[in-house]
């Protein structure tokens, strides 16, 4: 069984990201952890300023066997392609006739 892990994403406008991914995978976005009320309690008990509460989100698969996704915002704009990425298999596979494809 490989370790859990994590892809992190340096990137500007985090919202947008995190709900693509969201959508693509099927994944939730993370809850604060149980006995906390919301998110903004939970950053703000764990000592982190308000102005840094947007700097960072993550979203998990509800099944817990997908990897998370972390988005953290830079401040510095992309200056090359990106080194990574992901692929995401939708359209069912070689076998899957063309016209069931997405």
């Amino acid at each position: 069984m490989a370790p859990p892990f994590q892809v992190t994403f340096d990137y500007a406008d985090l919202g947008r990201l995190a709900s693509f991914w969201t959508t693509a995978l099927g994944y939730t976005k993370r809850s604060p952890p149980a006995g906390t009320a919301t998110r903004p309690k939970y950053l703000a008990a764990q000592g982190i300023p308000e102005e840094q509460w947007d700097a960072f989100s993550a979203v998990a698969d509800p099944e817990g066997k997908g990897p998370r996704l972390y988005f953290q915002r830079v401040p510095e704009p992309r200056t090359a392609k990106n080194r990574v990425h992901l692929n995401v298999n939708v359209g069912g596979g070689l076998q899957t006739p063309s016209e069931e494809r997405r």
